[in-house]
């Protein structure tokens, strides 16, 4: 469990968090590929398999602050994971992911990301044709994991013990530093038997189109440039009524010397049970190693503005689509919904196999009418009754220490100070700890 600023710095750094529709995949978003075989000299036919299994224990003290009337719980589920990848010269390639998980001593009733019987994680074909110009069209179809910038709008929910995927088909073309892919996918639903989980494109459709590539800044320099299409028949906003968001937005993100930057622009369209939509985020993030001082400190300052609000005509609460469950911080209390956000973070260097993150982030509501949303998208709070704005200041600690790339342990805390917008409404200071180890095989 990289620290979160590392994650996103990563992703500024060379665009090394982006969708590529080969190989080239962010940390953590499939099992490492540990055994490499030709099946037959020459023919260009090889079989890959890796794997990992990981545990993890978290502890909450007033879980979602606590609305739900539960005081402490804790748990620890396992995760286990085994990828198969049959491989023709880089031109066909198929590949299956198992997974499986259980939870144990969790109080509060279980819910689907939980556990799970063994499933299909991921199983798709892949082609690729090289065109004449130096291009070339890659086809993915079946299911797989939609992992895209910075994951604030599609991710694969890596802190929950059974990641998201969705059934798709994606078409990509490549050329140079460019890569545009087309997308019509669905998110697969988490049943309790195994092998049945299943996508609903009936009740659940996400279409676009998501470009990234190199900036007119140069080299070093990336921009991401995207629209995404979601069609909800049950919308989170407008219950029982069908919803119909359409997401514009680019990203910037490089480096120079020292300095890294990734910021993202967003604006939402749409209707959503009659009510027009317009919402939008704004998310900006620097920072800058310190080479020639002692652990190599890392400073980072985030700052985001989601729009949050509305009226009867008019809906003005921006939807996270699939963001990753842990986007603000280790405990991931709040969604990226009508908030503001200010996150000076600091990363250290404690050993080369050993890294340290501290941060705090300081939460207000962007409109104090509208609600306070959890992960995945869900209102657990009502407006605040005398217009407080301030959902108070998490401090938050995350370490990671990896003797071995195929083994990794890690630490996280969260300390959320619950704000007046918070106590207001009868809600508490939340608490959370996880303990967390990895292993490849």
């Amino acid at each position: 469990m990289a620290g979160l600023w590392t994650v996103l710095m990563a992703a500024a750094n060379g665009g090394a968090i982006l969708t590529d529709p080969w190989d080239k995949v962010p940390p953590n978003a499939e099992s490492l590929l540990q055994a490499d075989f030709p099946i037959q000299p020459g023919n260009g036919w090889r079989l890959q398999l890796g794997g990992h299994a990981r545990s993890m224990s978290e502890a909450y003290r007033n879980p979602d602050f606590g609305f739900k009337g539960v005081d402490e719980d804790a748990w620890i589920h396992h995760r286990i994971e085994a990828l198969i990848s049959l491989e023709n010269a880089q031109h066909f390639k198929f590949a299956t992911e198992l997974i499986w998980g259980e939870m144990e001593g969790k109080d509060q009733p279980l819910s689907p990301v939980d556990g799970d019987m063994p499933d299909f994680l991921q199983l798709y074909a892949h082609g690729r044709l090289p065109l004449a110009d130096k291009s070339e069209l890659v086809l993915r179809a079946g299911r797989q994991m939609l992992i895209y910038g910075s994951g604030r709008l599609l991710s694969h929910r890596e802190g929950a013990n059974q990641r998201l995927a969705h059934d798709a088909f994606r078409l990509s073309w490549r050329r140079g530093d460019w890569q545009v892919d087309s997308l019509l996918a669905s998110p697969v639903r988490i049943q309790p038997g195994a092998f049945d989980n299943r996508s609903h494109f009936d009740q659940t459709k996400l279409w676009g189109i998501y470009a990234t590539g190199a900036s007119c800044l140069g080299e070093g320099h990336g921009t991401d440039i995207y629209y995404l299409g979601l069609r909800q028949e049950d919308a989170p906003l407008s219950p029982g009524r069908t919803e119909t968001r359409h997401t514009f937005g680019t990203r910037w993100f490089g480096s120079n010397g020292d300095w890294s930057y990734n910021h993202e622009f967003i604006l939402q369209t749409g209707d959503s049970g009659g009510r027009d939509i317009l919402a939008g985020a704004i998310s900006l993030g620097a920072g800058r190693v310190l080479h020639n001082l002692p652990l190599k400190p890392t400073l980072g300052f985030k700052a985001d503005a989601v729009s949050g609000g509305g009226n009867q005509n008019e809906v003005r609460t921006f939807h996270p689509l699939f963001q990753g469950n842990n986007y603000f911080n280790e405990g991931g209390f709040v969604s990226p919904s009508n908030l503001w956000n200010l996150n000076p973070v600091l990363d250290l260097q404690l050993h080369h196999t050993v890294s340290l993150s501290l941060g705090v982030n300081f939460l207000w509501r962007f409109a104090p009418g509208d609600s306070v949303y959890a992960p995945p998208f869900n209102a657990i709070a009502g407006p605040a009754p005398h217009g407080e704005r301030y959902l108070g200041t998490a401090w938050n600690l995350a370490m990671t220490w990896e003797p071995h790339p195929s083994c990794s342990f890690s630490l996280g805390f969260t300390h959320h100070e619950a704000g007046a917008s918070i106590t207001s409404l009868g809600g508490k200071s939340v608490d959370y700890l996880q303990v967390a180890a990895r292993l490849e095989f």
